[in-house]
């Protein structure tokens, strides 16, 4: 290919050649650059119209058979470019709207001072001044260690102390719903139901109270040999599960005695059935194992199950969700659970709560777990017994001291 660079007209005066060998693509197109000849940075682009003519022998000699020209169009500020950096003289501004601003009073004598205080203004105001200032618009800085005025400022000592009592007051209780922390700082709300203070959401902390952390078990055979603390989330799945159902822990994680935040405490089983007592007592039913003084509850479940079903769209619990009415604020959850054996279920149907206590007739390795289902109103108190099911990860409810 010869490529040719043509002055005025498509037949004008030649002013930069070159010859190239491409080769075609699979399509047969070639793309070539030009340029790299010698004289072609000597062309004066301003003094066109330029047009570019290309001549090509297939056969890769100089017995040019297809031939094309056009013009070539450039952009006006590109033929400027080069020689912009060499403006010389002076701009003669002409701008009325300039003239007539405040820049336009703006002296090399002041560009030259912009970052100096200049010697002709005197500072007189010292701190003093500043705290006693007082204007129409009532603006004070005044009073800095003790506010006492909606204007005034304040040191940050006293911010911090304000701060201080905010925290102290959320990790008080007096009475009715309030708010308190566990050792990761998550913050849980809480409802007095009969004389008992209860948390109204499942435990998620990933620490005992004292911070040593809780570790994560996530492997089956792993879990199921524990024979000390451990967490998971239901399925493995902390961003689907954490925040709405809580962790699942251990026996061993319960029995340290240090899962709930201070001033709290996992419930032992009388205590559940105090709260069991206050929503109606208990079903004169046979006991589950000889022994068992414990039994099922009536109306109670319904009373403490929070409310809708999966299949409306309104609540967490599969239906029926049967007589679900959250009477008592205490808005249990279907958070189901981790066997030891058969791994997660349940999710859905049937949330089981830690008690941290066994019973007095019972094995020293037993405990019993409070257990409400979808499909009844009642509320059971399963027995976890001689450590076969302590592997079991269960939710838990943290009661006040």
């Amino acid at each position: 290919m010869q490529i040719s660079i043509l002055r005025y007209s498509a037949t004008g005066t030649l002013v930069y050649s070159e010859t190239q060998m491409p080769t075609t693509n699979g399509n047969g197109l070639v793309s070539i650059e030009i340029g790299s000849g010698e004289g072609f940075d000597t062309i004066d682009w301003t003094a066109g119209p330029y047009f570019i003519k290309t001549e090509t022998d297939p056969t890769g000699g100089t017995n040019y058979t297809i031939t094309g020209t056009s013009q070539l169009l450039s952009v006006p500020y590109a033929l400027h470019a080069k020689t912009a950096e060499s403006i010389t003289g002076t701009i003669s501004e002409a701008d009325p709207v300039f003239d007539t601003s405040v820049a336009a009073g703006i002296t090399v004598t002041d560009t030259n001072n912009w970052n100096n205080k200049l010697d002709s203004y005197t500072e007189t105001q010292n701190f003093a001044d500043v705290i006693a200032l007082n204007d129409s618009a009532n603006a004070q800085i005044k009073n800095v260690t003790d506010p006492t005025d909606a204007q005034d400022a304040a040191t940050k000592a006293y911010v911090d102390a304000l701060k201080q009592q905010i925290e102290n007051l959320e990790n008080t209780l007096v009475i009715g719903d309030q708010i308190v922390k566990d050792a990761d700082g998550n913050v849980y709300n809480i409802v007095k139901i009969g004389i008992q203070y209860w948390f109204k959401e499942n435990l998620k902390t990933t620490k005992l109270k004292d911070n040593i952390p809780i570790p994560l078990v996530t492997g089956d055979s792993a879990w199921a040999a524990l024979t000390t603390p451990g967490r998971c989330y239901y399925n493995n799945d902390s961003l689907t599960y954490k925040n709405t159902y809580g962790a699942l822990y251990n026996w061993y994680t319960v029995n340290t005695g240090k899962l709930c935040p201070t001033g709290w405490h996992v419930p032992s089983i009388y205590e559940w059935e105090e709260l069991i007592a206050f929503l109606g007592g208990y079903d004169p039913c046979a006991p589950y194992y000889p022994g068992d003084n414990f039994c099922d509850i009536i109306t109670g479940g319904g009373k403490l199950k929070s409310k809708g079903t999966i299949e409306d769209g309104t609540g967490l619990w599969y239906a029926p969700n049967a007589k679900a009415s959250n009477e008592s604020g205490f808005t249990a959850i279907p958070g189901g659970l981790r066997d030891f054996y058969v791994g997660f279920n349940r999710i859905g149907n049937r949330g089981y709560w830690w008690s941290a206590s066994s019973l007095p007739d019972s094995s020293p390795y037993s405990a019993r777990a409070l257990s409400i289902t979808s499909s009844d109103e009642y509320v059971h108190t399963d027995y976890m017994y001689d450590g076969t099911l302590f592997e079991n990860g269960l939710s838990v409810r943290c009661l006040k001291d």
